[in-house]
């Protein structure tokens, strides 16, 4: 504050004519005290009294004209705080974040309601906005939501995370607070993408991780390891918590912790096998589905045979076999008849087919007719006499 001595009784020049001095003689960058002074001998040399313009942040004091420095303004004959300053010792600061002062005065600012502050040099209790991590709600801040978040002071909504990205709490004031949720990996900034299937990743871990070996999840986005069951072929090792291959002779069709199931009677599998269908049948047995979508190994009924999987073949014509045939050779021509490349042929003339697929010449000096049976149908040429067998 800078005084001059002056008068009460000043003389009365217009207002605008002051205010344009004052401008002028500012323009003109004097020395404060100078303008001070060139100012306050202008008004003295008026014998009217006048009360100086509050707006020139002048007053009159103890008859002494006084200029007041800002963020002081003139005020009741005084120097005081401007509005948005308050007194600290003998100088006028700004009032801190989060509160503001209406008038001049020396008096303290008033603090804003909870959760709100304000920009610098509040001087309205408009001027207070929410805080960071907060929107207005009700006519109160309330804070930002789970996934959800607010980097900035106002009274704007809290901006939402990147799709599949979550907050640990609410009120959060960052981009970066954001976290992809469980299931999904990435960042804020990239986006989060989700575990592709037979993957998994829980909250806390860096990125997507691979289940065990022979195991896997149903979906994508799994969260967790417990997610990762065993594979279609393979079970639950009780001791090691692996997944194993089923052993022989057993399947399991699903993705899960159960165990393998054994293949029907009379079949076989490998190990690792995922499905029944896997269950081969035996030879001289065939998949008989019967009357349900459910195979069992039937025996392989007469008059076919049955080289074992799904295959049943009926026998030649002219031919049996028994039941349980395995094999071509297990269907027997009929007597007269013998098999030569799976067909049953008449037993030709001067041989004899006893019927076991095979055909057996006549003995020498004899002849048969053709379909002959036995031995006894080889009859000895004239001359010729059957050599007694004692």
């Amino acid at each position: 504050m800078q005084m001059l001595q002056g008068r009460h009784a000043l003389a009365s020049p217009r207002k605008a004519d002051i205010t344009h001095l004052s401008q002028i003689l500012h323009l003109c960058h004097f020395p404060r005290l100078l303008l001070s002074l060139l100012l306050s001998t202008f008004l003295l040399q008026h014998s009217d009294a006048v009360i100086l313009g509050e707006e020139l942040n002048f007053t009159e004091y103890d008859s002494r004209i006084v200029m007041c420095d800002y963020p002081e303004v003139a005020e009741n004959n005084t120097c005081t705080c401007a509005p948005g300053f308050t007194r600290s010792v003998d100088t006028c600061i700004e009032c801190t974040l989060g509160t503001y002062k209406s008038d001049p005065g020396d008096h303290t600012c008033t603090a804003c309601p909870a959760h709100h502050t304000t920009f610098p040099i509040a001087t309205d209790a408009s001027d207070c906005i929410c805080t960071f991590g907060y929107e207005p709600s009700a006519g109160t801040c309330s804070p930002c939501a789970i996934s959800y978040y607010k980097n900035f002071k106002g009274n704007n909504s809290c901006l939402s995370c990147t799709p599949n990205a979550t907050t640990a709490f609410t009120g959060s004031l960052y981009p970066s607070d954001c976290a992809c949720l469980a299931g999904f990996e990435g960042a804020f900034d990239t986006g989060c993408t989700a575990c592709r299937q037979d993957w998994f990743r829980a909250t806390g871990d860096n990125g997507c991780l691979p289940c065990a070996a022979n195991s896997g999840t149903s979906t994508i986005a799994s969260t967790t390891h417990t997610a990762c069951v065993c594979k279609p072929g393979f079970h639950l090792n009780s001791t090691s918590t692996e997944c194993v291959a089923c052993p022989l002779n057993t399947y399991k069709p699903e993705l899960a912790n159960s165990p393998c199931l054994s293949c029907p009677a009379n079949s076989t599998a490998p190990t690792g096998s995922s499905s029944r269908e896997q269950c081969t049948c035996d030879p001289g047995f065939w998949h008989d589905y019967a009357s349900t979508s459910i195979f069992t190994c039937a025996k392989c009924v007469a008059g076919s045979w049955c080289p074992g999987q799904r295959a049943v073949h009926p026998c030649p014509v002219n031919s049996i076999s028994s039941t349980g045939a395995a094999s071509l050779e297990q269907c027997i021509c009929t007597s007269s008849m013998f098999m030569q490349d799976g067909t049953c042929f008449n037993c030709p003339v001067d041989f004899y087919c006893p019927g076991d697929n095979q055909k057996y010449a006549c003995p020498g000096h004899s002849t048969a007719p053709g379909s002959s049976s036995t031995l006894a149908d080889c009859v000895c040429d004239n001359g010729f006499e059957k050599q007694s067998t004692i």
